[in-house]
């Protein structure tokens, strides 16, 4: 392959743009510049890759990864009032095309799955695949037993036909729940609460299936590892 197709397969602009990097010194490859565009390499043979002084981790394949949202920021590649949650990612994903595994209010916080696998979308957000998501919920007011049976029988929904119940809730202090869903109705989690006469203040996703968020801080991101994607039934 010539070395700007790779260039562009690793998400580094157009053609005319790789060549310009490559013609201007600015990719560093296993160590050495490199500024012949025609050049032949194989990815499996790229070891290490700098361009404009910026470390790339070489892709091979599609691309799995995590990001914690941080609240005030859109899951749109065209936000409209806040900014996206693609601006956290550097802008060579954007070229690749990744996408978010569903989205998150602007005001949601937490973990939010990106890929540029369209099965692994389909596979994590289709209502038949029922994958449970859970969310640590912030109450107006205290969580009561009654509240938390409630949820666990089921509560009916305006526009809903059948009472919706919760897979799991847990109080974890006296205003706040974890709550475990996977149905994905619009606006799930914050409908059922105030179906059971509370209301949310703040909404945080820890969890899709057995994928923790764990301790990502927020605005940052990182590639899934090959056990995470195997735990959602994946090989990288």
């Amino acid at each position: 392959m010539e070395l700007y197709r790779f260039l562009q397969q690793q998400g580094f602009g157009s053609r005319k743009e790789c060549r310009k990097l490559l013609e201007y010194g600015l990719v560093e490859i296993n160590g050495e510049i490199n500024d012949n565009w025609r050049a032949d390499v194989s990815a499996a043979d790229i070891r290490t890759l700098v361009v404009d002084d910026e470390p790339w981790q070489v892709l091979h394949g599609p691309v799995y990864m995590m990001l914690n949202k941080q609240a005030d920021t859109e899951t749109s590649h065209k936000p409209l009032h806040h900014p996206s949650v693609y601006s956290r990612l550097p802008p060579q994903f954007t070229n690749l095309g990744v996408s978010a595994v569903g989205r998150l209010d602007a005001d949601t916080t937490g973990l939010l799955l990106l890929t540029t696998d369209g099965q692994f979308i389909h596979a994590l957000t289709s209502p038949k695949k029922q994958v449970p998501k859970c969310y640590r919920v912030t109450l107006k007011h205290p969580a009561s037993d009654a509240l938390l049976q409630q949820l666990s029988s089921g509560v009916l929904l305006r526009d809903e036909d059948e009472a919706l119940a919760v897979d799991a809730v847990e109080r974890i202090e006296t205003h706040t729940i974890d709550m475990t869903i996977s149905q994905g109705r619009y606006h799930q989690v914050k409908r059922m609460v105030a179906a059971a006469g509370n209301r949310v203040n703040a909404l945080h996703r820890i969890a899709i299936g057995p994928l923790p968020l764990a301790d990502l801080a927020p605005g940052q991101w990182r590639f899934l590892t090959p056990t995470e994607l195997a735990s959602l039934g994946f090989s990288g």
